[in-house]
Order: C-alpha cells, then structure tokens, then sequence
C-alpha cells in the first residue's frame, strides 16, 4: 500500500530541506514539496526530524555466540541508539585463514535483526598482492591495517599494491596499536603522506570502535549511498525524532550521541523496529550487504 509522509524536515549532512515523500512497500518513490493530486493515506511528518540511519563499526557483537547475549547486545546497544546497518571486522592472522573466517563471521550474524556489511583486519606484514587479490573476489569493502610501528610502513611494496586493488579499489583503513600519542600521530602522518603520494584507495584518519562512520569514509567504501541516506528511489530506512527549537538545526551526528532518548522511531527496510522505548526485534531480519564498486562515488569525485 502507498501511503504519503507530508512536511518532514529531513536532517542529512548538516543541512536540513523540507519535503514530502511518496513510500510505495520498502522503496521512497518520489520526493517533492508536495502531493495534492495523490489520493492515499497520509502521514503529517511536521512533529518530526528525519535522518538517515547511521553507520557504525562495531567489532563486538560477532564475540557474541549465544543468541540470547546477541540480542540483548543489539537491542540496547544499535537498535536504541537507532542504527539499522553496522559495519564489523574479521580479524585476519594468516591468508589462507580467509575465507574460513569470513564464513565463520558470516555464521554468528546469522540471525541478525540488522543488516552488516564484514570488512577485514590484518597487520600490516599480512599486506600483499596476493592477499589483496583474495579480497577482490571475496568483494571486502574494507581492509583494516594494523600499524604497531611507523618505520614498517616504508617496507611495503605500495606500487603493486595498488596495481593488485584494480578495479575493486577497497579502501585501506589505518589501526595504529601504538599507545603513546604523539608517536601514533607520527604514524599516522607516515600513513597520510604515503596514502596520498602512491594515490592509494584509503581513509587516512581511524575508524573509531562505536562510533557514527563518517560520509567521507561511507563514500570511499561504498557504502553511501546504499546505506546511511535517504534519497528518491531508496530503501524506506530512516530515524525520526521528536522535533523542538532545540535540535531542527543540530547536526545528525550529535543527534546520534546525545539525544537518543528523542528518537521516536525507527524504520528498517519499512518496517518499525522501534516506537519509543520499544523495540521490535526480528531474527534474520538483516541481511549482508555487498558492495559491487567501493570508492565508485569518490572517484568520481564526490
């Protein structure tokens, strides 16, 4: 059944535009100021700000092995906090441990009520040309580098590695497992200057545990703009908070840190998940999702 979501202030990248959505199922077919010739059922979205669910990494939840912890752990810890889509790391030792581990990764979100998307994380020795070919055809949207000393990242042969991530172009994300802070901005730096003069496919700051990944970052991995947006033609995904003076110009990030408590509700491929304080939980709701092209939009120079 259509239905008509009228006046909503939808919140994305820090601006906020006012408009109307035409929903048909799991899909927002049209958007625009207004629809006065339409006869379906309609929703005032005035009391509401939409955003665009956001993307976060979490590494935690595939610990999990009891499906009564996963859940708990995914209610309290994603579904509140209105996260539809999580981003998790297969932690990688040995090449040939590959696909094993992805299978295993894939066997614990199983039952997940939302969808994932698995990158990978290895140390950085574990960097070479035929492990980056093994991620092009296991389609890894993400290679996660472990740096525990800035001087190692000179000793990588980066002309063939980035001859070996043609045409995929997964992008190397830094983990610098260094503890004192200024020799972790060195590496850091070291990363940047290398990433930049080898024009690498890359993300040169961390991706923090549990925290919102950032546009840039989605674009670069090819997440945005299948996840994290909502757009014309998209999947019928989003967070609506209650609407005051106090956060029609906040910033969606900020939203996601401090005011969950005003998250009204959450939609999931158009289903709600959560109305308030309660949560509708769906096992095997979530699916994986794939990433065809990661960087596509950045290179194309979004």
């Amino acid at each position: 059944m259509a239905y008509i979501i009228e006046n909503i202030h939808i919140l994305k990248k820090q601006k906020v535009t006012k408009t109307s959505l035409l929903v048909q199922g799991n899909r927002i077919e049209m958007m625009k100021p207004a629809f006065q010739k339409y006869r379906c059922v309609r929703m005032d979205g005035a009391p509401y700000i939409m955003t665009p669910t956001p993307i976060i990494l979490d590494n935690h939840v595939t610990t999990l092995t009891s499906a009564k912890e996963q859940r708990n752990y995914i209610e309290n810890n994603l579904i509140k906090r209105g996260v539809t889509t999580f981003l998790t790391c297969c932690a990688i030792s040995k090449e040939n441990d590959l696909e094993q581990q992805l299978k295993q990764t894939k066997n614990i979100l199983l039952n997940s009520s939302l969808d994932y998307i698995i990158s990978i994380q290895i140390p950085l020795k574990r960097l070479s040309v035929s492990f980056i070919r093994k991620c092009k055809k296991q389609k890894i949207p993400a290679i996660f580098v472990e740096i525990t000393d800035k001087n190692d990242l000179n000793k990588i042969p980066w002309g063939w590695i980035k001859e070996a991530m043609f045409p995929y172009n997964c992008p190397l994300v830094p983990v610098v497992l260094i503890e004192e802070e200024q020799e972790r901005k060195k590496a850091l730096a070291v990363w940047s200057t290398i990433m930049r003069d080898e024009k690498l496919p890359s993300i040169t700051e961390e991706v923090k545990e549990g925290e919102v990944i950032s546009y840039p970052s989605l674009v670069k991995m090819g997440i945005y703009p299948l996840k994290g947006n909502v757009y014309q033609g998209g999947e019928v995904t989003y967070n609506l908070y209650e609407k005051n003076g106090s956060n029609i110009n906040i910033e969606q990030n900020e939203l996601f840190l401090y005011h969950n408590e005003r998250i009204q509700f959450t939609i999931h491929k158009g289903v709600c998940i959560r109305a308030g304080e309660k949560v509708y939980f769906r096992p095997g709701f979530g699916e994986q999702i794939e990433v065809k092209v990661p960087s596509f939009f950045a290179l194309g120079g979004v």
